[in-house]
């Protein structure tokens, strides 16, 4: 009796922990044309229990520009909601070779649920008709 109680206890909770650990919390995605000439990547962190650290890379993009960017919930051309005010989503000033990064702390992305990032000018209201590039965010296991 007490040994078949032990194994289930055991049996759940080694079930229970292989759930938790197979999502790192981790997540990437990778424009690989934006409108404007070049690419950008994607990287998301967690960062505490409610937060993470989202990070975009620019590479061979046009030189000294501005580009605003945003985390959207659901995939591209859902015209889906930004998950956090724009205010939160550091714009980025490329460099002479077109390359440049930024951070921006944003709310943990939830297991399970979609997401996409959407680069534009900053100078207009993002939508997914006007965006320089969309892709669809994957979470790593």
């Amino acid at each position: 009796m007490w040994s078949s109680a032990l194994f289930l206890s055991v049996a759940t909770l080694s079930v229970g922990l292989l759930a938790t650990s197979a999502q790192s919390g981790k997540w990437f995605a990778t424009v690989n044309q934006l409108r404007n000439g070049g690419s950008a990547d994607v990287t998301i962190e967690p960062r505490n229990d409610k937060q993470s650290r989202a990070k975009i890379t620019f590479r061979n993009g046009s030189r000294d520009m501005r580009i605003a960017w945003d985390v959207v919930a659901g995939n591209c051309n859902d015209q889906g909601a930004p998950i956090a005010p724009q205010a939160a989503f550091t714009q980025a000033q490329t460099q002479m070779d077109g390359g440049g990064s930024v951070t921006a702390v944003i709310p943990k992305l939830e297991s399970g649920k979609r997401y996409y990032i959407r680069v534009f000018d900053p100078q207009v209201a993002p939508n997914d008709q006007n965006v320089w590039g969309c892709a669809n965010i994957s979470e790593k296991p």
